[in-house]
């Protein structure tokens, strides 16, 4: 029998065991997943209970399967949600969502099919003649002939500021997507929000939802917004035209050109980018390590704003919160951040080279998640980072693996049967961590162990 050891229990987790267990046919196959969460598939992202919370993707073209993306939208409609196909829909809808669909697979499984939930931590990962042992925190150990590290999202690293104390105080929220937040915020308290993206937008939005009234800042180094979606727009692929471009500049020139074209016939910017969605691993890949490292300090903040967008709905809440006097977007970078005798936060950031401080009673962080591995807060990662089982990619943005997910040891070996999808690739392939991306990568990915 085929044992498969599946690492976490969010989307990328869940979408994969799926695809096992249908695509399975006569194989024998015992599948373990290791995940905390009580209900799978919801992870960082659905694990949310907020209404406020909404995807960033239409609900047509969010099902979990690459082969009919309509999925999750008939399921909505099934089950007495009434949504359109172009509509945001709350995300805790697509976390029931990707719940029910294992319950479902499950439960029409067939008869060769094991499948086996652990409600723990994995902390040690060891190789073998007989495959591989993973540990687990409670001492257990469970046996495999592949493992897939499906991790999600880790918390956020703090604010980079000389002095950290601030992080003891019970107001600082490094998880912003955390319940805990909500409850414990009055409604007259002021709060500072390091990041503008789309956590923040998460953050402001629930807080107005729920009757807040205190002021928000939120600051960023550019004090950049997300874009607003716009569909109903298309636009060609222009990726015979860039393919051998090994130069960000001479892709930044190429880009802006088309943008030009589309924007004179009418069209939007937005459908250009959209445009090589399907080609931007390969263009991330073909592009020189110095390239992608120019990239990454000069204009990744830029691609964040334009690429990762959010419903016109929420922009105009947003928008609103800010007419209004509630939220103010701040630019600059922080110098310092201290906690006064009363509990209240006092923030220093230089905006053009001027001081300016500001008094907050709350400190939330929503600077996105931690993607540096050698860094992030799990023991289970720096135990298989300390060992050699695996290292970060050469710009610390997740893990060193070949593109199909095959993970790669401090010696440059690539491990045939320690593999990854999702987040932890997108050093690798760059754009990797939503659902259009990770659903493709759970299919191929289960083919692949079933072949094997």
């Amino acid at each position: 029998m085929k044992k498969i050891i599946i690492i976490g229990g969010g989307a990328s987790g869940t979408l994969l065991a799926i695809n096992l267990i249908r695509e399975a046919g006569g194989s024998a196959i015992d599948i373990a997943i290791i995940e905390r969460r009580s209900r799978l598939g919801r992870g960082v992202a659905y694990g949310t209970t907020f209404d406020a919370h909404l995807l960033n993707v239409p609900a047509g073209r969010m099902g979990a399967f690459p082969d009919d993306i309509e999925h999750f939208h008939r399921w909505l409609n099934e089950n007495g949600h009434d949504y359109q196909i172009a509509d945001f829909v709350p995300r805790v809808l697509f976390g029931r969502y990707l719940s029910e669909l294992l319950e479902s697979t499950l439960a029409a499984a067939p008869s060769g099919v094991i499948v086996r939930f652990f409600d723990d931590d994995a902390v040690d990962l060891r190789k073998s003649t007989a495959g591989i042992a993973v540990k687990l925190r409670n001492g257990e150990t469970i046996n495999a002939d592949d493992v897939v590290l499906a991790f999600g999202n880790f918390p956020p690293p703090h604010p980079n500021v000389p002095d950290l104390k601030f992080t003891d105080s019970k107001k600082y929220f490094q998880d912003p997507w955390g319940q805990r937040l909500y409850e414990s915020v009055a409604a007259d308290e002021s709060l500072f929000i390091v990041g503008t993206g789309l956590s923040m937008a998460d953050v402001a939005l629930q807080l107005n939802k729920i009757g807040h009234t205190g002021k928000i800042y939120a600051i960023s180094t550019r004090g950049m917004l997300p874009a607003v979606h716009e569909l109903g727009h298309s636009y060609p692929s222009f990726y015979d035209e860039i393919k051998g471009m090994r130069r960000i500049t001479d892709l930044l020139k190429a880009v802006r050109r088309h943008i030009a074209d589309a924007e004179a016939a009418g069209n939007n910017w937005r459908a250009v980018i959209d445009s090589l969605r399907h080609e931007t691993p390969q263009i991330w890949m073909d592009l020189p390590i110095a390239e992608r490292r120019y990239f990454m300090q000069h204009l990744s903040r830029y691609w964040n704003v334009a690429r990762h967008r959010i419903p016109s709905a929420a922009a105009a809440s947003l928008q609103n919160m800010i007419d209004g006097g509630k939220l103010e977007i701040l630019r600059g970078r922080l110098k310092d951040i201290a906690v006064a005798d009363g509990g209240a936060f006092r923030i220093t950031f230089a905006e053009c080279g001027i001081l300016r401080t500001v008094s907050a009673d709350v400190l939330v962080n929503c600077i996105g998640a931690q993607s540096n591995y050698a860094k992030a807060d799990s023991e289970f990662v720096q135990n298989l980072i300390a060992t050699g089982t695996v290292r970060t990619d050469e710009l610390a943005m997740g893990l060193d693996a070949t593109p199909d997910g095959r993970l790669i040891g401090s010696d440059g070996r690539i491990h045939e049967n320690i593999r990854t999808l999702g987040p932890a690739l997108k050093g690798i392939l760059w754009e990797t961590t939503a659902i259009p991306e990770i659903r493709s990568q759970a299919r191929t990915l289960a083919l692949k162990l079933l072949s094997d």
